[in-house]
């Protein structure tokens, strides 16, 4: 009974469908082509926010445009998500400075209290 087990998950492995791995590649494009379409849409909406709003994300609207630019096969979403995780860390390794200036005393003249 073992060696029948045996013999059925070896050709198991074995096992692949025709033409498998180009219905993987046409699979993987139409799921691209899916999510580029749906990051124009995302980017239709985050262009319709004003400029405060836009830099309260993190972006700017030549952000918005050098997105835009990107070949319609692309999600431009990356690019701007790309351009967010930038700014955190600038925007955190500034934050870490001014905290430690103040930390240690060194923004304007030290204030005693008695």
């Amino acid at each position: 009974m073992s060696s029948l087990a045996d013999c059925r998950s070896a050709e198991s492995e074995q096992f692949h469908l025709p033409f498998g791995g180009a219905f993987r590649w046409v699979a993987r494009s139409v799921n691209g082509i899916r999510r580029a379409v749906e990051g124009r849409r995302m980017l239709r909406e985050i262009a319709l926010a004003d400029d405060r709003m836009l830099k309260d994300m993190g972006l700017t609207r030549s952000d918005l445009r050098s997105a835009a630019a990107e070949p319609l096969y692309r999600d431009p979403t990356e690019l701007l998500a790309g351009r967010v995780d930038e700014f955190r860390v600038r925007h955190r390794s500034h934050a870490a400075v001014r905290m430690e200036d103040r930390v240690f005393g060194r923004c304007g003249p030290a204030v005693r209290y008695y």
